[in-house]
């Protein structure tokens, strides 16, 4: 054991990946409710095309009609049209040529052609694609994009497509995004829009639970042991061996961040570079050259093909320093692929984690120098009565926008269970991270994992709410909990099942949710000048950017702004929740720490508008109403920042009543 003395920058420096004794995934993943049959990740779309079938063209050999939308109406393009042709789009999947990384709808008469992307012009028999009919000035045609030959192998690309009619209560399955352009222009009939889904092109893969390399230090510190859970959050879709075309080009290393909950309660956070380097063939076992497609049934085996596993290098702390050890571990993979170099790696790794002095109110700011080109900035945390957090709210209200921003605020204070997902797994920590601190003052008392693995996704089934961030690949292979409000964060959508899906945003009482939106829209706005980034239609990058830690003076004041609207929200919401409290006449046990001992609270919901007592109900019957009672009515661990929270609702009482 290792002795504490004071904080450090860093607890552990870990390397996972594939170890001798690491176990083929699936068989660690034991999930045993319906929604977690195995599928097999489909093979990408190589190609699109449309057929006039009111002409008697036939679908092309190879390839698949959509002729249904999600619901079985028909998915004719001109659905109800009485003149326009019956069209059909088809498609075709495989792994014979680079996949589509996009799909579009191009509107000939008012609009240039994206570059990069293609036109379907004809049909596969000569005829006309224009999806209006050949009558028709306004010509609509389907277009796409597709990758480059030597395509990195985590390139996004189309995985799957649909038809849906929204007018008959149809909306994009879920994680399909919608292309916004109605494709049926005639008179008649219902607007029809194409959809289609993304996920990562992977090629044949085998993937395994991930293990432990190596790690620094070796022995534990006295307070705190490394879990052995780490390598599972570092690769969370697993530890690969992947077979690649010769001529791919490799993958730039993919920045992650996670939160493991202590035993006490206490937060640890890990920030991760995920990265690949080659496998030898020669330690394949057969099945995995079969697995891989590197022997074919006639045993030959197939030799334009390399061989590559993911690895991992992580640090962990109790400090969310998280763009400084971007850039420690982004200088550590450079500096491993480069060389040769005079000081070994270790040296880097050794001097960061034991001589490098932690923040304090002598040197706030400690400038690290990691080599003459590079160095990074430790900021001492900034002291405050609010939780510490590796939440971005920038990037909550970025990608998710003030609507579902302020959605996802309601389903977190009426407790439930919330699947936040996304293929960029930096932005999964950072969304998640601050939708649990904008819920101050209360404190979430469930299940809570920003990012993750799929080995320990069976989370998903707790019967209790919960807060979970997950890679979207996860529903590649799975179909959404039933009972899950799920997020989308690269479509910016939600969706959600059953008897819940009328608790949104509108819910919330008029007055503190209007101004709160007010402020959101506006700031929104101000993060679209600030990050005015060629976006191309959804396309997203999954590599390291400095895009996405642009921590700028003005961005981080707009993610202070951000966090300031929901705390004056909250004390709006609670604005006198104090003279409900009643005093205390017993010492605390089974029935003194009873909510409606200690808080009177038919009286506070009499107190509110008539209108909102559908959330005020919700809100106050979840476990974390009823825990912030009992802490404001006994000592606890959490004065400071009750205190600080009660001059933020006498702030909003006297802005309030001041008010003309």
């Amino acid at each position: 054991m290792i002795e504490d003395k004071g904080p450090r920058v860093a607890d552990y420096f870990v390397v996972a990946g594939l170890t001798d004794v690491s176990k083929p995934l699936e068989e660690e993943i034991h999930f045993n409710d319906a929604c977690h049959k195995v599928a097999k990740p489909k093979e990408p779309t190589t190609d699109v095309s449309v057929i006039i079938k009111s002409l008697g063209e036939e679908v092309p050999q190879d390839y698949i009609c959509i002729d249904v939308t999600p619901t079985g109406l028909s998915a004719d393009l001109n659905n109800g049209s009485l003149v326009g042709p019956q069209i059909y789009l088809c498609y075709r999947r495989g792994r014979d040529k680079p996949p589509l990384t996009d799909l579009g709808v191009l509107y000939d008469w008012k609009e240039r052609l994206k570059q990069g992307c293609e036109i379907i012009q004809s049909t596969p028999y000569g005829r006309p694609a224009n999806i209006s009919g050949s009558t028709s000035s306004q010509r609509i045609y389907i277009t796409y994009r597709r990758a480059s030959e030597n395509m990195t192998q985590n390139t996004l690309a189309v995985t799957d497509i649909c038809i849906i009619i929204p007018s008959k209560g149809e909306s994009p399955p879920h994680t399909f995004c919608k292309v916004d352009k109605n494709l049926n222009n005639s008179m008649w009939g219902s607007a029809v829009y194409l959809c289609y889904k993304k996920s990562v092109a992977k090629t044949n893969t085998v993937s395994y639970k991930a293990g432990l390399i190596c790690r620094y230090p070796q022995e534990d510190y006295e307070s705190f042991s490394l879990p052995e859970s780490v390598p599972l959050f570092c690769l969370p879709m697993g530890a690969t061996i992947e077979c690649w075309p010769s001529n791919s080009k490799y993958p730039l290393p993919v920045f992650s961040t996670f939160v493991l909950t202590g035993a006490s309660a206490e937060k640890v956070y890990g920030a991760a570079i995920q990265f690949y380097e080659p496998y030898s063939e020669e330690n394949l076992t057969e099945k995995q050259r079969l697995l891989l497609g590197l022997t074919s049934a006639d045993g030959k085996s197939d030799s334009s093909k390399t061989i590559h596993t993911n690895k991992c290098i992580c640090l962990l702390s109790h400090w969310p320093f998280f763009d400084a050890f971007r850039k420690f571990l982004t200088f550590l993979y450079r500096y491993s692929i480069s060389g040769p170099h005079v000081l070994p790696i270790e040296k880097h790794i050794s001097h960061f984690m034991h001589k490098v002095p932690f923040p304090s109110p002598q040197r706030p700011r400690i400038l690290v120098q990691l080599s003459p080109h590079d160095n990074l900035i430790l900021s001492q945390p900034v002291s405050s009565p609010l939780p510490l957090s590796g939440g971005k709210f920038s990037t909550l209200l970025q990608n998710l926008g003030p609507e579902n921003a302020v959605t996802l605020l309601v389903f977190a204070v009426t407790e439930h269970k919330i699947l936040i997902h996304s293929l960029r797994p930096s932005v999964l920590t950072s969304v998640t991270e601050a939708l649990v601190s904008m819920i101050f003052p209360f404190h979430w008392p469930c299940p809570y994992v920003p990012l993750c693995p799929l080995a320990l996704a069976d989370v998903l089934s707790a019967p209790c709410p919960f807060i979970v961030g997950i890679d979207s690949r996860y529903f590649d292979l799975y179909d959404p909990p039933p009972d899950v409000s799920c997020v989308d964060v690269d479509t910016n959508t939600i969706s959600q099942i059953g008897d819940k899906k009328n608790v949104a945003w509108k819910i919330l009482p008029k007055k503190p949710c209007k101004n709160l939106m007010n402020t959101l829209n506006n700031l929104h706005q101000q993060l679209a000048k600030l990050q005015q980034r060629p976006r191309d239609d959804g396309l997203m990058d999954l590599a390291i950017n400095d895009y996405d830690f642009n921590s700028g003076k003005r961005l981080h004041m707009i993610d202070l702004e951000i966090q300031e609207a929901f705390l004056f929200f909250m004390a709006s919401i609670l604005k006198g929740y104090r003279s409900y409290l009643r005093p205390i006449t017993q010492a605390p046990s089974e029935t003194a720490t009873d909510a409606a001992s200690l808080f009177a609270l038919q009286a506070f919901l009499r107190s509110r508008d008539r209108s909102h007592q559908k959330f005020y109900n919700m809100m106050t019957k979840t476990q974390m109403f009823i825990r912030f009672i009992e802490e404001c009515s006994f000592v606890s661990d959490k004065d400071a920042s009750l205190a600080f929270f009660d001059d933020c609702v006498d702030k909003v009482s006297n802005s309030t009543s001041t008010m003309p």
